[in-house]
């Protein structure tokens, strides 16, 4: 008898008959001359020099045919060809619906509004006759995988959608019914299933403080969420057809329209798809989208019926009253535009999620994806601490050589303070990490250098001023450049542990208030010490670690006590529960480059490790959004760094990163904690376009990297998938299995990274990552099957994985199935939704908490030697995610991309470029 673990994904197989036909409008050659005629009055009437918005036509046609929509291509430079559709389209309703958007296109006057207005679009398009053809046809096998036209993909996550939405989930009693939205998309709309919660009910009177609201109402004021499915059909590598994955959501609802970002309408018909609406700006200023506002023109005026309810005094299309949603959930609904106070948690829970892939099978007739666990320990010991301490590395007699491998001979912590209470509390953690516990009883003088050990020291001291939140950002250069310390010898690192005072809740409750006409306070973020404070400490050469202060929390009941045996275990247990604390040390190692040797043993570990020295890089990738955002109409730019893990003699580690120049394409691979305080003192980079200069520029840092390598024998390249698949086409799905020319390119593009340098100096492997996004599955059931022969196997259901796990259908293809660290914590409700969805829960107080469920981070072997094992790279990746070097937990990516992240998250205008206002929904 021989036994398996098999993961099975939230999501299912398709076939021809599930994707069912298509109705294609090949539109005449001569609607290309009207298509662009109708772009220059456009540009006439409003001055734009955007591509028409083609997708306010196209809500119109899916809200009025209830079909999936798409026009192809909608380039500025090639107009459409031809519409698609997953059912035909009334000749008459086709008709109208594009006069009407026409007529919304050229800012029409409302009063002059025709449905006789002359359209020579509106003609050509109605007057075609459309054909029917099979959607599975479009899809067609390339390479290792498979690829289909844009609107294919669409039209077939339309046709899943919509057979989802054909039957009911029944689920701990209740009958739930989904109602299907123009993007595709599913969602429990009946207001009898929606869940609901207040904050009083959930914690009565003992959070009145923390809760973020400036009016007494918000204890009582009821919230409701509603379950989403994301629903979307895609190709995975190694399948030859398409899958269907589900992401399920805990939409959170909002009281008010008001800086509202997304928005849903429930048209009469209750056969109707709900429309979805874009909205923009903040407070009294919210606006629809223009595209939105747009097909709104049109579709009222097609259906007669209004979106937004208005007074007999209000005028405008968007009125003040309507942006009231207060009370139970109508026909209009919006998400909550940001994370306050709200009296339901985000997440489904475990058993939410393995019911639905149940019923999604069982719905859609289809088998689910699966994949089984590689045999044998993929993983030798991770990093462990012992009350926060990271013994093996802090009493490593190896401490100096290792700080040696990142540039310097010693560290030097500056403690800067501004009251006693948080200098006791950061003395008495270095004093701890440091295993020193006896400056903690008799405490470290002031102004003084204090060695912790051969290789450490500290130097505390009181900068009050500097670290004040305030305006007098003007004085900072010239206190930071005041402090004490910073006079250490060249081969010294600067390192400094500051205290800052913070409160989420209430610097946003503030920042909403100062956005009001009528404010009478300040922006806290504009008043912030700390990205000045960051800012010149870096250009003087010292990289800082803020330390927020200490709220005890509830203690582990399943923890067992240690035994106390020396005044460290004393001291250890007196700071247990000082986790913020103990983190702030840890990313200070962290910063300052610190690799402990026992990064060679994990990736060597077992019969599939690396038995070589062998370079590892990152790459991270980011849009640059927020106010660095750019102009709309323009793709995003990208934000990239890159880090380098370098094996030195002795399984030592080196941490590199590489500095771009400011003013030149170039850079220079340097020390992680060099290249992090060079960063730092200077602004964030604009970042670089989607062009062929972003992977050569890389390349060529690749190439630079050999000066570095030192004894190693080749380089492995992580690459973060989100980003990274339109850069290098090897990296998207679609081209996978395609052969690269003899100069590394493809399609006249560099196929992976590093793929244009002479051959011998190419990456020894490339591995694409990605983790937490709409092109990965999340885990649902874990399975253990036990075979008697080779035809039966009997099952038996498990509820945890935290293995590697090989999909189906490919040999270089894994998925890292992972636990959420508050999963296994202490807190009461730590495991909510494990055996019950939110309808079963009876407890206020567990609806408010987050119910977690197993993630995934997708490891793609694209690139390897011949002859070698896709096995032994994924599990490096695997590897360098589970054993992180200064976390317990796994990391999302491997550690060099983890790294890389890192660095650009601790810049300090790195909040300007996200979205701070994203939707709280997970």
């Amino acid at each position: 008898m021989s036994t398996q673990t098999r993961l099975s994904l939230l999501a299912c197989h398709t076939d021809e008959e599930l994707l069912g036909t298509a109705f294609l409008y090949p539109l005449p050659d001569k609607i290309g001359d009207v298509w662009l005629a109708l772009r220059r009055e456009y540009h006439g009437v409003t001055g734009s020099k955007a591509n028409l918005p083609y997708s306010g036509l196209l809500t119109v046609l899916r809200a009025t045919g209830y079909t999936c929509a798409s026009l192809y291509p909608t380039s500025k430079t090639d107009p459409p060809k031809f519409l698609a559709t997953s059912r035909p389209l009334d000749r008459d309703d086709l008709h109208a619906a594009i006069v009407l958007w026409e007529q919304a296109l050229l800012q029409t006057d409302a009063d002059r509004f025709s449905f006789a207005y002359q359209s020579q679009i509106a003609d050509l398009i109605a007057g075609t006759t459309p054909e029917k053809t099979p959607l599975w046809e479009q899809f067609t096998g390339n390479g290792t995988c498979i690829d289909a036209p844009g609107w294919a993909w669409r039209a077939a996550s339309w046709a899943v959608a919509s057979r989802l939405a054909t039957r009911s989930w029944e689920i701990d009693g209740q009958t739930v019914r989904f109602r299907a939205d123009l993007a595709g998309c599913l969602q429990v709309w009946d207001p009898e299933l929606l869940w609901k919660n207040s904050w009083g009910a959930a914690y009565g009177d003992g959070d009145g403080e923390s809760a973020g609201e400036e009016d007494a109402a918000w204890k009582t004021r009821t919230h409701h969420a509603t379950l989403r499915l994301e629903v979307a059909v895609n190709s995975h590598p190694g399948l030859r057809s398409p899958v269907a994955t589900v992401q399920p959501r805990v939409s959170r609802l909002s009281n008010t329209l008001k800086s509202a970002r997304t928005a849903w309408f429930a048209p009469r018909d209750p056969n109707g798809p709900l429309i979805k609406l874009e909205l923009s700006g903040r407070g009294e200023h919210t606006h629809l989208d223009h595209t939105t506002r747009l097909a709104l023109d049109a579709w009222t005026r097609l259906h007669g019926e209004n979106v937004f309810p208005r007074t007999a005094d209000e005028t405008e299309f968007l009125s003040p009253s309507a942006c009231d949603l207060t009370g139970t959930p109508g026909a209009l609904r919006a998400l909550i535009p940001f994370a306050g106070t709200f009296s339901i948690g985000k997440g489904d829970g475990m058993h939410a999620r393995r019911e639905l892939a149940r019923w999604a099978r069982n719905t859609l007739g289809q088998p689910l994806v699966h994949a089984h666990q590689i045999a044998g320990r993929p993983f030798g010991s991770r990093r462990t601490t012992t009350d926060g301490r990271d013994n093996l590395l802090l009493d490593d007699p190896r401490l100096g050589e290792i700080i040696a491998a990142t540039g310097r001979q010693r560290l030097r912590f500056l403690v800067l303070y501004r009251h006693q209470s948080e200098r006791t509390r950061m003395q008495r953690l270095l004093a701890y990490h440091f295993n020193r516990p006896d400056l903690a009883a008799a405490g470290m003088p002031e102004n003084t250098t204090v060695a912790l050990n051969d290789h450490v020291e500290a130097y505390l001291q009181l900068a009050d001023d500097l670290l004040r939140h305030g305006d007098h950002h003007w004085q900072r250069p010239a206190l930071a450049r005041q402090l004490h310390g910073l006079d250490a010898s060249e081969d010294t690192r600067l390192l400094a542990l500051c205290e800052t005072e913070y409160d989420a809740k209430a610097w946003t409750r503030q920042r909403r208030a100062s956005r009001k006409p009528d404010a009478t306070v300040d922006n806290p973020y504009d008043l912030d010490a700390k990205p000045h404070a960051v800012r010149e400490l870096a250009r003087l050469g010292v990289l800082t670690q803020f330390l927020t202060p200490h709220k005890p929390g509830r203690r582990n009941p399943r923890k067992k006590a240690r035994d106390i045996t020396t005044a460290l275990d004393q001291l250890g247990s007196e700071l247990a529960g000082d986790h913020r604390g103990h983190m702030a040390v840890a990313d200070l190692h962290r910063t300052a480059g610190l690799a402990h040797p026992r990064l060679t043993d994990a990736l060597a570990y077992g019969p599939n490790g690396l038995k070589e020295p062998l370079v590892h890089v990152g790459i991270h990738l980011r849009e640059q959004r927020g106010q660095r955002r750019g102009p709309a109409t323009e793709p995003p730019r990208l934000m990239w760094t890159l880090v380098a893990l370098v094996p030195r003699d002795g399984g030592l580690w080196q941490t590199l990163a590489y500095l771009r120049d400011e003013d030149s394409p170039g850079g220079t691979w340097i020390d992680y904690a060099t290249a992090n305080t060079l960063h730092r003192a200077r602004r964030l980079p604009d970042g670089r376009r989607r062009d062929a200069q972003l992977p050569r520029s890389i390349d060529r840092a690749l190439f630079d990297l050999g000066d570095h390598a030192g004894t190693a024998t080749g380089y492995i390249v992580y690459v973060s998938g989100d980003q990274a698949r339109s850069i290098w086409p090897l990296l998207a799905n679609r081209h996978q299995g395609r052969i690269p020319e003899g100069d590394g390119t493809l399609d006249e593009r560099p196929a992976l990274p590093g793929f244009t340098l002479p051959t011998g100096q190419r990456p020894r492997a490339v591995l694409r990552v990605t983790a937490g996004s709409e092109h990965v599955a999340s885990p649902a059931l874990v399975e253990h099957l036990n075979h008697s022969d080779e035809s039966t196997a009997e099952t038996q259901e498990r509820k945890l994985a935290t293995g590697v796990f090989l999909m189906e259908g490919t040999t270089s293809t894994f998925i890292l199935c992972n636990l959420p660290q508050q999963y296994t914590g202490g807190s009461r409700y730590a495991r909510a939704g494990e055996k019950y969805t939110r309808w079963a829960s009876t407890s206020a107080e567990e609806q408010a908490e987050t119910w977690y469920s197993h993630t995934a981070t997708e490891i793609s072997v694209l690139h390897l030697p011949d002859g070698h094992a896709p096995l032994t790279y994924g599990l490096a990746a695997a590897r360098l995610c589970d054993h992180a070097l200064h976390f317990n937990y796994r990391t999302r990516y491997p550690a060099p991309i983890h790294l890389g992240t890192q660095m650009d998250k601790d810049h300090w205008e790195y909040r300007r470029t996200v979205d701070a206002d994203s939707e709280a929904e997970d």
